[in-house]
């Protein structure tokens, strides 16, 4: 019951949800109180527009990706790579009953591990069941490991963990599969620093190996101050982040 209120509470806190939210209790309270709501809408506006103009969402964003540089060498007596999953299509509604696919951002981290893997040769461990506050049978890991399989990993060198619901349960679980502790972890860059913390907590040595940099270095322009829904996504999963990071080290996951 936790998980599924502190899943809605985010959804509800993190942007676009609660810079609407904002503008509507302004225009619920602007006649009786015109100053109040005047201020609510105003703010929920501007920040709306900060949110979703490159600046601002490269200004979050980089600063955690900056925690992990590009894999380059250092895997050297590693004995597994952990792939994080990060979404799954459910594409059942088509009626010609596809299996589930990654989504794009569980779809990138694995064809990360699955080049590492082609270098390395080491065990693929994939790990996350659903991370949705909705039940489902599906599990991201599952439709995973079958595009690995495809990508030519043998399903012998392929564990899967799928029934984790978030990071640090991931962590927790992958703990008790694997006897090793040196691990090369692949995930999204901005993911990558709360992950490293969550996996060094369960005792594991950690080599990071992010993929998807999504903060850029772009000349300022007139193009770059035109909102996006790319930019305001963008800042939405970095103060996500911020927001777990603070959680997470207050309760000692980190």
């Amino acid at each position: 019951m936790f998980f599924i209120a502190a899943k809605v509470l985010q959804a509800l806190v993190l942007p676009p949800s609660s810079l609407l939210i904002l503008m509507a209790i302004g225009f619920l309270i602007v006649k009786g109180r015109r100053f109040p709501g005047i201020l609510f809408i105003s703010t929920g506006f501007l920040l709306l527009y900060g949110l979703s103009i490159h600046p601002a969402s490269n200004a979050l964003l980089a600063p955690l990706e900056a925690s992990s540089p590009p894999f380059k060498d250092g895997a050297a007596h590693a004995h597994a790579i952990v792939v994080l999953t990060a979404g799954v299509r459910d594409l059942s509604w088509t009626g010609f009953g596809p299996e589930p696919e990654p989504s794009e951002t569980s779809l990138e981290r694995l064809v990360k591990g699955v080049t590492l893997y082609r270098t390395l040769h080491l065990p693929v461990v994939i790990a996350g069941g659903s991370g949705s506050p909705i039940e489902t049978a599906l599990r991201e890991a599952d439709a995973m490991a079958h595009t690995a399989s495809t990508l030519g990993v043998p399903d012998t060198d392929i564990v899967i963990e799928n029934r984790s619901r978030n990071t640090v349960e991931s962590a927790r679980a992958v703990k008790d599969m694997l006897r090793g502790n040196r691990i090369l972890l692949v995930t999204s860059a901005f993911h990558m620093k709360r992950s490293v913390a969550m996996f060094k907590k369960q005792g594991f040595d950690v080599i990071p190996a992010p993929v998807g940099y999504r903060s850029e270095y772009k000349p300022m322009s007139f193009y770059t101050f035109i909102p996006s829904a790319g930019n305001l996504a963008n800042s939405s999963a970095a103060l996500s982040e911020y927001a777990s990071l603070f959680w997470y080290g207050m309760i000692g996951d980190l």
